[in-house]
Formats: structure tokens, sequence, C-alpha cells
């Protein structure tokens, strides 16, 4: 090594133990004097971190996270960010052109991470004295969102980790990505598009209206009840079940099962189906190359009526022997 390079290696070992003691100090005299260093609390040895965005404008969620659970959740009175043991250096919470951007995919080693856009991201060494006290624990994050935001993109991406999304009715883009986890929506309206490929997981959708939903697995299964014009569903090794909440008979249809058995209604049959009429322009692709296909009408189940009285109307079906 050249003798340059080892009086900088020297000066840069003196500069972060002084760097470290001071932040030492630092944290000694904020805790005399009742002054919070830090953006983050630890509570019994887990981090909890939230962000309140009620007053910035937002019409994106930018989500980018490793091994996480992400959960947003409408009608919140109070629109902010709740993180539970995120690394106290390496995540980034911000409003940043109209978009909220979470993620904790930050390297403080590598200086494209730590400065954007001319924005030093890197938060100081006090965090990493911090993250000393932390334990293992699951990493999740919610999402508040209340009524005055008019989101137009989610875009989340988990490497592993489940994604929920519930009751939301707006002209949103969804697009999901998940290497190992589930994405489960439910009461979702949009005249836009949802997006969602998984690698080693489920999706599963519940009454969920868009214009094209386009759903893919590598090892997994996809169960939707669902509305849309274009429908593709594409499961490697998993079966693909879709109740239609619109009529069927106004889709077209390519569905393959190579290796086992399609159900369109009563249709049953093996292999491919494809039923295609000049006049209709809703459309079902359906490919499970290891699996079954089921599509179908969904029915809505219809709760027995109990009378006042207490008595039970509901017919014993039972089959006696």
């Amino acid at each position: 090594m050249r003798p340059v390079s080892i009086i900088f290696l020297i000066i840069s070992v003196i500069l972060v133990i002084v760097g470290l003691l001071t932040c030492s100090i630092a944290m000694l005299q904020s805790k005399r004097q009742g002054v919070d260093l830090y953006d983050t609390t630890i509570v019994n040895g887990q981090s909890e971190a939230e962000y309140d965005f009620s007053n910035d404008t937002v019409s994106k969620l930018q989500i980018e996270v490793g091994d996480c659970d992400v959960d947003i959740i409408f009608g919140a009175d109070v629109s902010k960010v709740q993180m539970n043991n995120f690394s106290s250096a390496g995540y980034i919470c911000e409003v940043d052109n109209r978009a909220l951007v979470v993620e904790d995919t930050v390297n403080i080693f590598n200086i494209t991470d730590i400065i954007e856009n001319g924005k030093i991201r890197f938060k100081g060494f006090r965090y990493f004295l911090r993250d000393r006290k932390l334990t293992a624990g699951d990493k999740s994050l919610k999402i508040y969102v209340s009524e005055k935001f008019d989101l137009r993109v989610i875009d989340i991406k988990v490497k592993n980790g489940n994604v929920n999304i519930a009751g939301y009715v707006n002209n949103t883009d969804y697009i999901i990505n998940i290497e190992n986890g589930n994405f489960i929506a439910s009461d979702l309206v949009t005249e836009s598009t949802l997006t969602a490929n998984v690698g080693k997981g489920t999706v599963r959708l519940s009454h969920v209206t868009a214009r094209t939903i386009s759903t893919s697995t590598v090892e997994g299964n996809i169960d939707a009840i669902i509305s849309a014009k274009e429908i593709t569903a594409d499961a490697k090794k998993g079966n693909i079940s879709i109740e239609s909440e619109s009529d069927l008979s106004k889709y077209n249809f390519v569905l393959k099962a190579p290796v086992s058995t399609i159900t369109l209604e009563e249709l049953v049959k093996a292999g491919n189906y494809i039923a295609n009429d000049a006049l209709l322009t809703n459309f079902i692709h359906a490919d499970a190359e290891a699996g079954s296909v089921n599509v179908k009408t969904y029915i809505p189940s219809i709760a027995p009526i109990t009378p006042d009285d207490g008595t039970d109307t509901t017919a014993d079906t039972a089959k006696t022997e």
C-alpha cells in the first residue's frame, strides 16, 4: 500500500472514532436535557417510527422493502406511516414530487443511496449506536391514508413479505411485485389497471373491479372474485380460480391447463379451451402450466334467516344413512 493511501486510511479511521465519540457525548447530553436526537423509539428492543404526511400533497405511494409485511389502510383520520423494526439508519420515508417514498434498502456504503437529486439522506453515526440496542423482530409497514388524498399510483415491491390492500374506490393504478409472499386485496374499485406478480406465494383478490387485471405466480395459486374487461392469470406451478362478477357470456376465452382440467361453468375438459367471438370485446386468459383452471360466475352466499323466536329455519341437508 502506498504511503499516501496509508495516510488517508489513518485519517479516515481517526475521523470515524472522533465521530463516534462525538455522537456518544451528544447522546448523553440529549438524555440529560430531554432532547430527542432520533425519529425512532425503542420499546422492549423493538424500534418504532412514525411519519405524518397529512399536510403533504400525495398522489403516489412508492414502496420498496426487503423482508417486510405491508398494509395499506384507507379511511384513516390521520395520514401517517408506521414502521416497526426498520434499521434506524437504513430507511427512507419522505414525500418527494407528490410521491410518498418508503425504502429500507439504503446502503450507507453506496454513495448513490445516500445522495440522490442533490439531497443527502445519511442520518448520521448516532443511529448505528442506537441500533446496538435493537433485538431481532419482524419488520412491518403500515400506511394509513385519509379520504383527502387522490392516489393515482400504488407501486409496491417486496422481497419477502405479504401485501394487504383493502377498501379503496378511485382511479388508481396498482403495481405489485413480491418475490416471496402473498398479495391480498379486497373491495377495490378502479377504472384503471391492477397488476400483481408474485414469485412464491398466493394472489387472492376479493371483490376487485378494474379495467384490466393481470396476475401471475411462479409457484402458488391465484384465487379471484373480480370484474374486469380484460383478465389475465398465469400460474406456472399452481391452480387458477376466477369467479366473475360480470356476465361470462360477454367474454372471449383462452384457457390452458395442459396437465390438468379446465372448468368453465358446467363445461369440464382437459387441455386447452378457446372461444373467440369477434362481437365480444371482453377477454379472459388463464394459463396454469402445472395446475387446473376454474372459471365461473360469482354467486353471493346468502346467510340463513333466523326468526325472532329463536328457532332455526335452515333446512337440514344432511344425507340419512
